[in-house]
């Protein structure tokens, strides 16, 4: 776990700086008046986020000795048994549930898209109360979408819209 660590921490650092650097820059636009927020700044904060991770993972590991090394193993350590089928049908369903919340965001809305993955995906993991049911996964998108408009001036795709 400790090579994982450093290789991850290695990939990870390159990988970020290029997106603060080129691919940030390259693709948003600057603020429109003298109190807009730039539109890099989410993103940036979220690649700087990845980027500290990065460097702490490398640290970390690079610098440990054999017993704080023999603690990152802790996670796996002799029981790993790698990619298995549930792992590997958990990443169907994702793969799944990806394509087909874009493609509804895109022909019905954030909204209703929304509602009927959080539904789908409250029922996989095991919620069966149907008003728990309900609430989340109704008012959650609503929110969002809310959110969305009043912080970042961003209206989510709807068809009624």
């Amino acid at each position: 776990m400790k090579n994982t660590h450093i290789v991850t921490g290695i990939l990870l650092i390159p990988v970020c700086l290029w997106c603060l650097f080129w691919l940030i820059p390259a693709n948003t636009v600057p603020p429109t008046s003298e109190h807009d927020l730039s539109p890099a700044l989410v993103p940036s904060i979220a690649i700087g986020a990845c980027l500290v991770t990065g460097l702490i993972m490398l640290v970390r590991a690079w610098r440990a000795t054999k017993d704080e090394a023999a603690v990152l193993d802790e996670e796996f350590g002799d029981e790993a048994t790698g990619i298995d089928g549930k792992v590997l049908l958990n990443a169907v369903f994702w793969t799944i549930a990806a394509v087909v919340s874009w493609l509804l965001i895109t022909h019905v809305g954030f909204e209703p898209a929304m509602t009927v993955l959080l539904i789908a995906t409250m029922l996989y993991v095991g919620v069966r109360k149907p008003l728990t049911i309900v609430l989340v996964s109704v008012l959650t998108p609503i929110v969002l979408s809310q959110a969305a408009w009043h912080f970042f001036s961003t209206q989510l795709p709807a068809i009624w819209r």
